[in-house]
């Protein structure tokens, strides 16, 4: 399995503690090489922790710095207007490499969607987690609240959906 990640579940994962989770995914995690700029280049310049901690699991070999390649990216040149070039970096690889893009944003996810790419977000990730039995579903309602006091733009329906699915997992 192939992952194609954007930034912010890059970025809230990392915020509250979760980067382990990225150790623990099976396959090939890519960051598109304009996500890593946005991300941990001009996070570093910032001070921004989480742009330390994913420079890390790119030095660990964790993660995978990728050029979404020209050829791929013309094809999605025409949504410039309602994505950022992160994500239509993300929809390029994961197009090129039949891998799933991992977005946070619903209109990124939506064109996902439309195009027939595969693609999931951070309640995935952690939902997965708590499935494996290595986060526990009071561990992740509390860092999913973290993320949210940290900023994390979720609305309120998925949000309450989340935690339905949490209360359904046996533990």
């Amino acid at each position: 399995m192939i992952l194609v990640f954007d930034s912010t579940p890059l970025i809230y994962l990392s915020k509250v503690g979760l980067s382990w989770i990225f150790r623990e995914l099976s396959g090939e995690i890519l960051i598109p090489k304009t996500v890593f700029e946005e991300m941990v280049t001009e996070g570093k310049k910032r001070g921004d922790a989480d742009a330390f901690v994913v420079d890390e699991l790119v030095k660990d070999k964790i993660l995978s710095v990728v050029d979404a390649g020209n050829e791929f990216k013309r094809k999605f040149e025409g949504l410039s207007a309602e994505l950022h070039p992160g994500e239509i970096d993300v929809l390029a690889l994961a197009s090129a490499k039949g891998a799933i893009a991992i977005f946070d944003e619903s209109i990124a996810r939506e064109v996902g969607d439309i195009l027939g790419i595969k693609t999931h977000g951070t309640f995935y990730l952690i939902f997965s987690m708590v499935k494996k039995g290595k986060l526990s579903r009071k561990e992740a309602k509390n860092k999913v609240d973290e993320m949210v006091k940290k900023g994390w733009r979720i609305g309120h329906e998925r949000y309450l959906e989340f935690m339905e699915l949490l209360e359904r997992i046996e533990e």
